[in-house]
Order: C-alpha cells, then sequence, then structure tokens
C-alpha cells in the first residue's frame, strides 16, 4: 500500500539517485570518460529498479512516470551530444524530447497504453505490452544502445560496443524509435490544429449568434 507524500515514494528515491548520477556524469564530462561511460551505463542499469519498485509496492504515479522518462531522455541526451564534435546529437535530444511532452500530456502515468490505443498497426507492434515484443524489444535497445555505440565509437573505437556486430541491432532499432516518435509528434500536431479549428468555429459561431440576436 502506498503511503507518504509522492516525492518520497521509493521508485521516485530511485529516480534522484539516477539524477545525482547523471549530474555527476555531466560534471565529469570528456575529461574522464572511462568515468562518466560508467557512471551514465549505472544510471541506465537503475532504469528498470524504479519501474519494480513501483510495481511491487504499489507506488506508481504519474509523477514518477514523467520523472523517470525524463531521465531516461537526459542520459541519453548525454551520449548523443558528447558523441559528435558538431551540434547534431542535439537533434537526438530534441526528438526524444518532443515525443516525451507529447506522449505525457496525452497519457500521464499510463502513456505507453492508453497514447497508442488508435496507433497504426506497426505502431502497436513496437508499443504492444509496454514494448514487451520482438519489435518493441528491439526499439528499445536502438533507444539504449544507439547512443552508447556513438558515444563508444567516437571514444573507445576497440571496444565490443563499437563494433557492427552492435551497431546493426541498435540502429535499426534507433530508426524504429525515430518512426514512432516522428509519428506521436505529428498525432500531437494535428490534434492541436484540430482544437484550434474547432475554438475558432465556435468563437465565429458565438459571434454571429450574437450578431443575430442584436439585429
Amino acid at each position: 500500500m502506498a503511503q507518504g507524500p509522492v516525492v518520497l515514494f521509493a521508485p521516485n528515491l530511485v529516480g534522484y539517485v539516477r539524477l545525482c548520477l547523471l549530474a555527476s556524469s555531466i560534471l565529469t564530462g570528456t575529461g574522464s570518460p572511462a568515468v562518466t561511460v560508467f557512471l551514465l551505463c549505472f544510471n541506465l542499469l537503475l532504469d528498470g529498479l524504479d519501474g519494480f519498485l513501483a510495481r511491487r509496492l504499489g507506488q506508481a504515479s504519474s509523477f514518477g512516470a514523467f520523472l523517470d522518462v525524463l531521465i531516461d531522455n537526459a542520459t541519453r541526451g548525454v551520449f548523443y551530444v558528447w558523441a559528435f564534435d558538431s551540434p547534431a546529437g542535439v537533434l537526438f535530444v530534441l526528438l526524444e524530447m518532443l515525443s516525451f511532452l507529447c506522449t505525457h500530456k496525452g497519457g500521464g502515468a499510463a502513456w505507453k497504453t492508453g497514447y497508442f490505443s488508435n496507433s497504426p498497426w506497426w505502431v502497436q507492434k513496437v508499443m504492444a505490452n509496454g514494448f514487451r515484443t520482438p519489435q518493441g524489444s528491439l526499439t528499445v535497445l536502438g533507444l539504449m544502445g544507439c547512443p552508447v555505440w556513438l558515444w563508444t565509437r567516437r571514444w573507445y573505437p576497440a571496444s565490443v560496443f563499437a563494433s557492427p556486430f552492435f551497431a546493426v541491432p541498435a540502429v535499426i532499432g534507433r530508426c524504429m524509435a525515430g518512426a514512432v516518435e516522428i509519428w506521436v509528434i505529428a498525432r500531437h500536431i494535428q490534434g492541436m490544429l484540430r482544437e484550434d479549428a474547432q475554438a475558432h468555429l465556435h468563437q465565429a459561431g458565438r459571434k454571429l449568434t450574437s450578431y443575430l440576436a442584436a439585429n
């Protein structure tokens, strides 16, 4: 049974630890790449712990879901930014953050299910059972593995994580994730435009009603 304030739920405490690890990795930066990658990878390994605790202790919350995905995106963002000599890494960060904002605004804590209930079949193949499908697993591998591959490719090119054996599924999975992210953003924009059109139509109707009543 969940007790106490939401901010002190056990899964959220794990999130705060992950935030500290993320901040530490940013401070170590490219000056100590071995320490940085250890902190970032340990951060990613803790990703599953908060979800386990949320289910085990009945402490799932919208705040916890938001915090979890925010930290995931920020951690991958650090990998992406430091994997490139150019600002290209920021593009990955923007894509993930935009998708994150769209899904959590539309789905909240249940974004993995509620937001994708009316999605195309290929999106549902990825999202079914919380990514627990072959397509979903490959997508998660791409989300987590592609930034690691890019990072190690630059800093540790002899590492196994920089090899084509790891790169191929990571890149394919990341492309699948990118396709879903683009669909999410496009759907959100379409929804905003539809709401704007309805609001303007309603406003025009009220003005017409007022005009007819006055005349």
